[in-house]
């Protein structure tokens, strides 16, 4: 339904839109009033496809336009009224048509559009490509007014200029958007005087929640590396999914969440939303004890402003059993984890590191700069509370890889500046790799295998927490050079539930 009939259900629902006294606003002030319109009703498309998110957000704007009547410079009557079908088809223009990117932004296929100055590159199930039109032709901005145009509808009220240069944001879809600004970004040596143009990153996210047996069913980890991971939720292991930028740790972490017993209180913490924990029956009415929480980033935050670290000190007086942090960045975040799991709480969280000790070290570090500790008490602290490293990577041949598993033993005795850590599971590339006659790598060879066993003390722990050994007894034994991993996604999902 186009807006204009939508318009005019709403007036026959007698949402009149009448001449009133009231100052008229700029078209620049609509679309800022309307854009956080649409952010206050977030809930309602976040989680939706791209063209029922689109239509959805339609909606919200004839809503604000029908409710507030703005009146609007350039869009009033002969009589000073607001011409509201002007106004709604004008706001979904600039709130919704990003011109020749509007159609990766609905693609389900796309998870990240990059603009490398005027050249525009898409990532596809992921491979990098060209964006193309339906017709094979290579699309890229013909202007810096294009882009700017663009741009300044996915950055809303972030300003982007050689001042502000580096800039993040986010879309009224939710979506994550990175830029540089062209004054921070280095000349074409062969044509130093042509236009400039600036550089971004826009990452997507999937509507859809994968589930563990999805990760399984690309090959990503086997059947026992994922019953392990849907035992450590019920296990109460505090977990890290680690891995480089777009390694997929975020929906490793999403899908390993799913089997979060639906009775256990868990709070989830994130900036921006990404993971769903929302267990919902047929009717629609969400049945697990969950809460879903959205922090900000607020210039000179007072202690009561949502930024990430106010949240997580708010945390514990919300009662949780579990606490979720969707991606841990800053030293005062890490800092915060530490004290939530100092206070008895396990921890699932995600953060970019290349190994197992890569990401406690990476926690150490940032944990030790926000307390000034040293590392003789902070290292065996640490290392005390964690439990379970996941590490992801996305392999040069486009599919992503859990390389490693790996427990959190201790301080190693010989280095006490080191965690102690025990594998599980890696993967282990076999053979050459299939390139291609461009010397694209079309596939790495290789297969996961269980190297280690469980420890005495994730055992105790899980036994514990009332999981029945027979759930887990394949860690517990031996490593034979028989074993093979299978990859059904069969006894996955609800495993030891």
């Amino acid at each position: 339904m186009d807006t204009s009939k939508l318009a005019k259900l709403q007036t026959s629902r007698n949402a009149r839109v009448e001449g009133e006294v009231a100052n008229t606003i700029t078209l620049e002030d609509a679309i800022r009033s309307c854009r956080k319109a649409i952010e206050e009703r977030a809930d309602e498309y976040r989680n939706l496809g791209a063209a029922s998110k689109k239509d959805t957000i339609k909606r919200i704007i004839i809503d604000y336009v029908m409710n507030e009547k703005p009146k609007v410079e350039g869009f009033l009557d002969d009589n000073k009224n607001p011409e509201v079908n002007k106004i709604i088809d004008k706001l979904v223009e600039d709130i919704t048509d990003y011109g020749i990117l509007t159609a990766a932004m609905m693609d389900e296929r796309v998870y990240e559009i990059r603009a490398n100055g005027k050249n525009i590159k898409v990532e596809m199930e992921g491979r990098c490509h060209d964006l193309t039109d339906k017709d094979g032709n290579i699309i890229e901005f013909s202007s810096t007014e294009q882009q700017e145009i663009i741009l300044k509808k996915l950055l809303g009220d972030v300003r982007l200029t050689p001042k502000d240069a580096l800039v993040n944001a986010r879309t009224v879809e939710g979506f994550r958007i990175a830029v540089v600004h062209f004054s921070a970004t280095g000349e074409d040596p062969t044509d130093p005087t042509g236009d400039k143009y600036h550089n971004f990153v826009l990452r997507k996210f999937k509507k859809s929640k994968m589930k563990l047996s999805d990760i399984i069913n690309y090959g990503t980890m086997s059947d026992n590396m994922a019953r392990f991971l849907a035992l450590t939720t019920s296990g109460g292991l505090t977990t890290i999914t680690a891995g480089p930028t777009a390694s997929g740790k975020t929906s490793l972490l999403n899908a390993l969440l799913q089997s979060v017993p639906p009775a256990t209180r868990t709070v989830l913490i994130q900036n921006p939303s990404e993971i769903d924990m929302r267990f919902k029956d047929p009717s629609g009415r969400v049945y697990n004890d969950v809460i879903h929480l959205e922090a900000r980033e607020v210039d000179n935050p007072s202690p009561h402003d949502p930024t990430m670290a106010n949240v997580m000190a708010h945390v514990l007086r919300l009662s949780p059993t579990y606490v979720v942090l969707g991606e841990v960045r800053s030293n005062k975040e890490f800092g915060m984890g530490m004290m939530i799991m100092s206070a008895g709480h396990p921890l699932y969280l995600s953060l970019h590191a290349e190994n197992a000790k890569g990401a406690v070290m990476r926690f150490l570090r940032a944990y030790m700069a926000d307390s000034n500790e040293t590392i003789e008490t902070a290292l065996p602290g640490l290392t005390d509370l964690l439990n379970i490293v996941v590490v992801q990577k996305i392999m040069k041949d486009g599919s992503r890889k859990v390389l490693q598993i790996s427990e959190v033993l201790g301080v190693s005795s010989e280095n006490k500046g080191e965690p102690m850590l025990n594998d599980l599971y890696r993967f282990e590339p076999e053979g050459d790799p299939v390139i291609d006659s461009s010397g694209k790598v079309l596939k790495i060879p290789g297969r996961h295998m269980r190297v280690g066993k469980l420890s005495d003390r994730v055992v105790r722990k899980m036994r514990l927490e009332g999981i029945p050994f027979k759930h887990f007894e394949f860690l517990t034994n031996e490593v034979s050079s028989e074993e093979r991993e299978s990859y059904t996604g069969k006894n996955v999902d609800s495993y030891g539930r």
